[in-house]
This record gives C-alpha cells, structure tokens and sequence, in this order.
C-alpha cells in the first residue's frame, strides 16, 4: 500500500466521489479509479458499493479510513 492510495482513499471518503476526490487532488478521474482499484485488489475486496454514481463505503472501509487518518 502507498501514501498516494491512502490519500485517494481519504479524499473519496470525504467526497463519495471518484470524480469530485479527482478534482480535489489535481487529477483525472481515471487515475483516481485506478488507484481505487489496485487498492481494493490489494485488500481482496471493494471498499465502497456503487450506488447511482455515488460511492458508500462498506464496514471495512469506516475501519481503514479511522486508520489512515491517524496515519496521514
């Protein structure tokens, strides 16, 4: 796992948005999936569910978001 990850992860929770957390970091969207996506392949699971193009984080992510912010 890298810093940018936990900073993209970060900045969706914030948001709910793949394209909105782009925007915040500078980014494209793309970039931004991508990331989410190495991410969650590292964890063997999704951290957010897919909801009319809004994101919702599952359990697993509330735990790993209390963690990244004490890490960041």
């Amino acid at each position: 796992m890298k810093f940018w990850q936990l900073k993209v992860f970060q900045e969706i929770m914030l948001t709910g948005s793949v394209g909105q957390a782009a925007r915040n970091l500078g980014r494209t969207q793309s970039s931004v999936s991508t990331t989410l996506g190495k991410l969650e392949t590292h964890f063997g699971y999704q951290l957010f569910e897919r909801r009319n193009r809004r994101l919702v984080p599952v359990p697993e992510a509330h735990y790993l978001y209390a963690e990244t912010e004490r890490i960041l």
